[in-house]
């Protein structure tokens, strides 16, 4: 466990001094190609970093803050788009810092931008998001008792929570310290009437975001020069489904090191089809048929739980995520408990050669 705190600290001191390296640059390389080629070692520095780390909790947000996010919004700034450009506006070195290194966006009141409509509908307070995920630990230590799909439904709580948590925790941390607003990381996508609802709207909207800007604008653009708007945005969010895919196994492999079996990347291209379809329906019907949420919602919930059942936990507990998390948790008692001791022994000694 300690080595894997100094690993920690040194991966602090990378991510801060690639991305000073970054921001010193920000006016006087223009954005394009040449900016690009600068910026490419630390993106490939970014994505090497969770790969130092074995413990499973670390390597789960390394891999996500770090290996994904932090990655694409330096390829974004390469070309003078997305977080981190209005980091810059700001000229604020602390700003970048935080936004480059942590899943947070800066709303910037700017009346062309769209903020997601977040009107809470069934708030859940932190102290409650809490106690649900303590429950549904608790759980998964009875798994035993529990039919296999019981389990995974129990799995999909506990994911949700804890990404509300920790994104929630982290969002609060950042807004305290830079007193901005932020774009929020969900808004209650129990609540998903669609899957464009569900992934457009609700779910991990700062990766919404980021894919948006670096895969569906260019292909969407590309493609409407050749198809048509309609059909390009269709093909747009296909490929941004598939980059998804692939950034989760890139994921799944930080927490395993295992070959991938590209079921996670199949979860993904799955729903890239269906939302498709459900876009090409809407287009085709308009506003003539539109079912009431009561059906609407359990279907799209139905749906995204069945399809991670089939194809998004199995290649997920192939590296026992459920035994390492507890073994990670006995290990960090432990491990505070011996500096604990080893403190109490200090003082006592201190105390002794005093006397």
């Amino acid at each position: 466990m300690a080595a894997e705190i100094l690993i920690f600290l040194q991966t602090l001191l990378q991510v801060s001094s690639s991305l000073c390296f970054c921001f010193s640059i920000r006016n006087s390389i223009p954005n394009g190609f040449l900016k690009f080629l600068l910026i490419l070692p630390f993106f490939l520095l970014f994505l090497y970093i969770p790969l130092q780390f074995q413990t499973l909790h670390l390597q789960g947000a390394i891999g996500f803050f770090i290996g994904w996010l932090a990655s694409f919004k330096l390829l974004l700034f390469a070309f003078g788009k997305g977080p981190l450009c209005s980091a810059v506006a700001s000229s604020s070195l602390r700003r970048f810092l935080l936004v480059g290194s942590l899943p947070i966006d800066i709303y910037d009141h700017d009346p062309a931008s769209t903020r997601p409509d977040t009107n809470s509908v069934l708030p859940l307070s932190l102290s409650s998001k809490l106690f649900f995920l303590s429950l549904s630990i608790a759980a998964i230590y009875c798994k035993n008792y529990f039919h296999p799909n019981g389990t995974l439904i129990v799995f999909c709580f506990v994911i949700y929570l804890l990404l509300e948590i920790v994104l929630g925790g982290v969002a609060a941390v950042a807004k305290a310290t830079l007193g901005v607003e932020l774009l929020p990381c969900f808004d209650e996508p129990y609540l998903s009437s669609s899957l464009q609802d569900f992934w457009g709207r609700r779910w991990n909207l700062m990766v919404s975001r980021i894919l948006r800007l670096s895969v569906y604008d260019p292909c969407r653009n590309f493609a409407a020069a050749i198809v048509g708007r309609k059909p390009a945005a269709i093909m747009a969010t296909t490929a941004t489904f598939a980059v998804s895919g692939l950034m989760h196994e890139l994921i799944y492999f930080y927490l395993g090191r295992l070959a991938p079996t590209w079921e996670v990347t199949s979860f993904f291209l799955v729903h890239g089809f269906f939302l498709a379809v459900e876009m090409a329906v809407k287009n085709a019907v308009g506003e003539r048929f539109r079912p009431p949420r009561i059906v609407t919602v359990p279907l799209t919930i139905g749906f995204v739980m069945v399809t991670s059942f089939w194809l998004f936990f199995p290649q997920f507990f192939r590296f026992k995520p459920d035994v390492r998390m507890f073994e990670e948790h006995a290990a960090m008692g432990a491990f505070v408990k011996n500096v604990a001791a080893e403190l109490i022994t200090s003082v006592k000694l201190i105390s002794f050669q005093v006397k």
